[in-house]
């Protein structure tokens, strides 16, 4: 997936549908309207991101861009779209105000039920949609969010970064290993890699479930699970989830691993529809309580497929007693270093912006190297163990040209700039500027790094010199926001 798990839909071929779902006829409530709505593409839903702009302005702006909507009924300040081209090609995207997911993706979190002031591990995060809405219902704990693959990191940061998180900490571990002590967490996340059927309605093509590379899956799956199990605290909360209907992928995990160090749990998702998860399967049977996992195939709720069973943990011994090491392969994490706050860039920045320094009381500054910075809620705790690859929101890199607030910073606090502001004119110029251009502009501002403003919409840094204002809008949304224009 992107960044934003904004993915192509097209309509998927009929006869690549009925072999894929053939398999589990005989476990489905109503085959035929699962066979028929896999053959239709999938909605585009999104939620409102709390941090940014306002939950009753962001449909009346997307309304007026001609964008049909409807809320979703289970989970407040989220809607569908029948038809939405490109939910990552506005103005209020660029600005953070709303992540696009798949919907039923949402199961995993509300699942998990975070609570204020827990530390909660996102196992898998990336591309960081579930991670992102862990934080935002846990506004005073912390969020460790690892992943395995580099080349999925960017993504991870990325939507920290434009929705403005500032208590989620990165690893990049292998999570079937990850090297933190164990019952560290209050809660764990298991969001599963897997065969991914549960996606076929938008995907043109999605193979049938193949034996090998399932059995493949399961094998990671079963040792992804297991660590989490000692990662959380007796008493905690594990859930596990995956986007596949096999049986394999999902009750047989759970099967498999469980035995004295957790239950599966009953929880409720008001107005979900769901299938209980499976006890018996091709010949096998499943320890009873996996009835109370959840089974979402499409036709239930107009989504994808997906499975999800939340876990109480035990007060069993973990499995795993030795001390844990780093991935090998994986490059080194960067020195983190707190700093005074008359060490950190906060004080310049809020001289350059006229931002009050009050605004930041509840935050601490961290250096990583000699040039990069970030901004931590102080509520958030950073274990001994840990070897980070982000500490927050990233706030400020020292460049040649001086000391450059990052958009992420200038997103989420830009609203309390006072001076160097440049409020574009027009749809115009939002588009240039979210292109990453350069464009003639008469402003009363300094020469040097300036905040960038259109309407009630904090767009981040630019650089002002010569009646020119340059966008320094980082790489990542200028791609996916590439083609903008108008309202």
């Amino acid at each position: 997936m992107s960044s934003v798990d904004v993915i192509t839909r097209s309509q998927p071929e009929p006869d690549g549908v009925a072999a894929i779902l053939a398999r589990y006829a005989a476990i489905v409530d109503d085959f035929q309207s699962l066979l028929a709505i896999s053959q239709t593409p999938l909605p585009v839903s999104f939620w409102h991101n709390p941090l940014k702009g306002d939950a009753i302005a962001l449909p009346d702006v997307l309304t007026q861009q001609g964008v049909a909507l409807e809320p979703i009924p289970w989970w407040p300040g989220a809607w569908r779209s029948p038809h939405w081209p490109s939910p990552g090609n506005t103005v209020p995207f660029a600005a953070g105000w709303y992540y696009v997911q798949e919907e039923i993706a949402m199961a995993a979190v509300a699942a998990l039920d975070p609570q204020p002031g827990e530390v909660i591990l996102d196992l898998c995060a990336a591309p960081g949609g579930k991670t992102a809405q862990i934080a935002l219902r846990n506004p005073t704990g912390t969020v460790i969010a690892n992943e395995l693959h580099a080349a999925r990191m960017p993504s991870l940061t990325a939507t920290i970064n434009r929705l403005g998180l500032t208590q989620v900490i990165t690893m990049q571990e292998d999570g079937r290993s990850l090297p933190l002590p164990n019952f560290s967490f209050d809660r764990v996340l298991v969001d599963a890699p897997c065969s991914g059927e549960g996606n076929l309605r938008r995907r043109k093509r999605q193979q049938p479930w193949q034996p090998d590379h399932g059995l493949r899956m399961a094998a990671a799956q079963q040792k992804l699970l297991s660590r989490a199990l000692d990662l959380v605290k007796p008493g905690g909360t594990v859930v596990y989830s995956t986007c596949t209907f096999a049986p394999e992928e999902n009750e047989a995990v759970l099967d498999a691993v469980l035995g004295d160090r957790a239950e599966v749990v009953p929880f409720a998702i008001p107005r979900l529809r769901y299938q209980p998860g499976l006890t018996q399967w091709q010949g096998e049977t499943y320890r009873a309580d996996i009835a109370h996992a959840q089974r979402y195939f499409p036709h239930l709720n107009n989504t994808g497929g997906f499975f999800v069973a939340r876990l109480q943990r035990t007060a069993a011994p973990a499995l795993t007693t030795e001390p844990l090491e780093s991935s090998k392969g994986i490059s080194s994490p960067p020195n983190a270093s707190g700093l005074a706050i008359a060490e950190s860039p906060l004080g310049p920045i809020c001289d350059r912006f006229g931002i009050p320094p009050a605004a930041f009381d509840t935050y601490d500054c961290w250096a990583t190297g000699k040039r990069r910075y970030w901004l931590r809620d102080r509520t958030s705790q950073l274990p001994d163990e840990l070897s980070p690859q982000t500490l927050g929101l990233s706030c400020a890199t020292q460049t040649n040209l001086g000391l450059k607030p990052s958009t992420a910073f200038l997103q989420r606090f830009g609203q309390l700039a006072q001076q160097n502001v440049i409020h574009l004119p027009d749809w115009e110029a939002v588009a240039e500027f979210l292109r990453g251009g350069s464009q003639p502009l008469s402003a009363n501002v300094q020469p040097g790094y300036v905040h960038v403003r259109f309407q009630a919409f904090e767009l981040g840094c630019g650089y002002y010199r010569g009646g020119y204002l340059e966008s320094q809008i980082p790489k990542i949304l200028r791609r996916e926001l590439a083609g903008i224009g108008g309202n």
